[in-house]
């Protein structure tokens, strides 16, 4: 019981730091709000279901799976899936202006 509360308190105040980090590159120039907003919505999704798990576990269920660890791999392997497949887009693009 201890080691989930933890746990918690670790991925929220992990995911707190995250969104802090991004706000402070956007202010100070160093990012583009573009490609912020997916950091962005990352870390508050992540922070919205640290604080309330039963999100997850309902998913689990509706899902037919057994173990919420299995759901939460599965959703941060499609995130990175997108992310990846966003950012082929936008190389495309640019090699496309690069050749032109």
């Amino acid at each position: 019981m201890i080691a989930g509360c933890l746990l918690r308190v670790l991925l929220i105040s992990m995911s707190i730091l995250s969104l802090v980090y991004v706000v402070w590159r956007i202010r100070n120039s160093k990012m583009q709000i573009e490609y912020a907003l997916f950091w962005i919505i990352l870390s508050v999704l992540m922070i919205v279901l640290s604080i309330f798990p039963q999100i997850v576990y309902w998913i689990t269920i509706k899902m037919g799976m057994i173990s919420a660890a299995n759901v939460v791999y599965l959703f941060i392997i499609a995130v990175l899936l997108l992310k990846v497949f966003m950012m082929t887009i936008e190389l495309s693009s640019l090699e496309n202006k690069v050749r032109e």
